[in-house]
């Protein structure tokens, strides 16, 4: 039912004054009036359910509404000129925020298939709405991080079962435990009250002052220790050790006995930060030296995700290990092998480049030698150089690329003048095994040698890439092989992986489809970053991306990185190998919601991107 003709002008005049109908040809405004549906809400009413159908935009012309979500936490407050319902209307889902007017209020309601033509008709009118949509990404990040606790849960630190013993027992019988499972205290249980021994008491009251090993260990233990909740944080119990002289506290979950925290457990904390990592790298005189620093590895992604921290600041820490790792074997190597015989640069390609490793990411690397390469006199040399950092590598849980993409391989392991030939014929010629290439390749940064060769030849595919139209609408060919998962009615498109069970790859459907946007618009542009989001923040900067889609897909990305890197924290704590692959029923209806934002923002950016370069004429 269209506005009684008596009421046009004055609806008329609202819809001039309000944003985005405001910017809109005469006509458009006309028609807009014309197809406005007024309705009158006294205070209290629910004017939009949660979980109702999508079938309206509203317009406040005035009075006030609440928006709340499931868990009735007020969202937002509304008032003259603001609209609602639409986001449901963009991604045609049930409504996710309730609405309630809070006084008596007029809505001016605009109905469904209305609305898709006006955002089909004026682009203005679908960015306005598409950015307010994306606003709430925004918040569901920032509400995301108050919720996490910004200290690591004592919790987190209990890797094992408590080691315990009865109070009856000898104490010949607990030292025999402790040393068994290489601990320096052990829990007595004495009824429903707890004690506790530690290597000093042995020490102490019992090698000292000659006590009986065999007498029980109530004779010797400290009775009712202080004691931690599991629930409690990092700095209460150092809080608590520092208030009571103390180097042990045993853990309870309730009145249950959950384990141990020691003065090393917290130690090992500031220890595991990647500098201590990075400081430790630098000690090692081994391969296997290097390999036990790289196993604290995961406990560093453990305790980086449970501070807060953001996903691309884990990843540049891993991979700031992974790098010093690296350098520490070509050091290593030259003490095997002699010094290089000439200039060389080690180049990391992929995740490594771009700073964005995970916990299992595996090792993608190439070797750019000087032009004074010759193969008799210098290829052994490289050689054995190559296979003793990437063996170390792999060593160090960095596996060896299935697709052999390493200095090992020789192709990978040439002079500047064939890197350059290799870059202007895949460039020049695009096929299916070049694309593959060009989405590694163009990832690549040097890390260690002669790192001027590798700026040097960075610097020389920059400066033809924004020419290579055909070349840059085949990469897009390539990238849109890689849909974000959502299917018709906004719902996830799962896989089977392990088994039966249907998963969202995070990685190859959430991830690569913004990497890949990121590099081919910096391709395009000759920009110098690697980095995804510092791609995209240089593509806002220099207009080549409106800021706000820099902004939309930066903020996509972080939030399918955050989720994706604590469902690898949690398998890790778990013991199980870390993954990308996860069942959406182990995600909140928050991180399901969110992630469909996110999911939706890469698919519009991808359909942009697509009908940039008119990738049908060459499909």
């Amino acid at each position: 039912m269209s506005t009684p003709p008596v009421e046009v002008t004055e609806v008329l005049r609202f819809v001039r004054d309000t944003p985005p109908f405001d910017t809109l040809p005469d006509a458009a405004q006309r028609r807009i009036a014309q197809q406005i549906e007024i309705t009158y809400a006294p205070e209290g009413t629910v004017v939009l359910p949660l979980e109702a159908d999508p079938e309206t935009l509203y317009l406040i012309r005035s009075g006030a509404v609440e928006l709340h979500d499931d868990t009735d936490r007020l969202v937002a407050r509304l008032d003259t000129h603001d609209f609602f319902g639409y986001p449901a209307l963009l991604t045609d889902a049930p409504a996710q925020r309730r609405a309630t007017t809070i006084e008596d209020t007029l809505l001016y309601q605009f109905p469904a298939d209305a609305f898709d033509a006006m955002r089909s008709d004026h682009p203005t009118v679908d960015r306005f709405f598409n950015r307010a949509y994306a606003d709430r990404l925004r918040d569901a990040i920032r509400e995301q991080q108050t919720q996490q606790a910004f200290t690591t849960p004592i919790r987190h630190l209990i890797t094992r079962e408590p080691v315990t013993v009865d109070a009856g027992a000898s104490i010949r019988d607990a030292a025999r435990q402790m040393a068994e499972a290489r601990v320096s205290s052990i829990i007595v249980v004495n009824g429903e009250t707890l004690g506790i021994i530690t290597d000093r008491d042995l020490r102490n009251r019992v090698v000292a002052e000659g006590h009986d090993p065999g007498a029980p260990c109530h004779t010797i233990m400290t009775r009712e220790p202080i004691t931690i909740q599991a629930s409690a944080y990092v700095f209460e119990a150092l809080l608590a050790m520092s208030r009571h002289n103390v180097h042990h506290l045993p853990v309870v979950d309730g009145e249950q006995v959950a384990g141990m925290v020691t003065t090393t457990d917290l130690m090992r904390l500031e220890a595991d930060h990647p500098v201590y990592l990075v400081g430790d790298v630098w000690k090692q005189t081994s391969v296997e030296g290097l390999q036990a620093v790289a196993d604290r590895l995961p406990q560093l992604m453990q305790h980086l995700v449970e501070a807060s921290a953001q996903p691309a600041d884990v990843g540049r820490a891993i991979t700031t290990v992974a790098d010093a790792i690296t350098k520490r074997l070509i050091e290593l190597a030259y003490d095997e092998l002699g010094q290089p015989p000439i200039p060389f640069a080690w180049m990391a390609l992929g995740s490594q480049a771009r700073h964005e490793m995970s916990i299992h990411s595996d090792q993608d690397n190439a070797l750019v030698l000087s032009d004074d390469y010759d193969r008799i006199q210098h290829g052994l040399y490289f050689e054995r150089l190559a296979a003793f950092v990437c063996d170390g590598l792999d060593a160090c849980g960095f596996e060896y690329c299935p697709g052999d993409v390493m200095a090992t391989t020789d192709r990978w392991r040439q002079p500047v003048s064939t890197w350059r030939r290799y870059f202007r014929d895949w460039m020049e010629e695009p096929h299916p095994k070049s694309l593959m290439h060009a989405s590694i390749f163009f990832d690549w940064r040097p890390v260690a040698g002669a790192v001027q060769l590798g700026h040097n030849l960075h610097r020389f595919v920059l400066n033809r890439t924004p020419d290579q139209s055909i070349f840059l609408a085949s990469l897009t060919v390539n990238a849109l092989k890689h849909t974000p998962p959502l299917g018709f009615f906004r719902q996830f498109v799962l896989e089977r992986h392990g088994g039966e069970t249907k998963t969202l790859d995070l990685k190859l459907n959430g991830l690569v489809p913004i990497v890949d946007l990121a590099r081919i618009h910096a391709l395009d542009r000759g920009l110098a970053p690697v980095n995804t989001l510092e791609r995209l923040q240089a593509l806002g900067e220099t207009g080549s991306f409106a800021s706000s889609d820099a902004n939309d897909l930066t903020d996509a990305w972080s939030f399918i990185a955050s989720v994706r890197m604590r469902h690898q924290a949690h398998q890790l704590r778990k013991g199980t190998p870390p993954d990308s692959y996860v069942a959406p029923d182990a995600l909140s209806d928050f991180e399901q919601r969110h992630l469909k934002d996110a999911f939706k923002i890469a698919r519009r950016m991808q359909s942009a991107l697509d009908q940039r370069y008119q990738t049908h004429f060459i499909r």
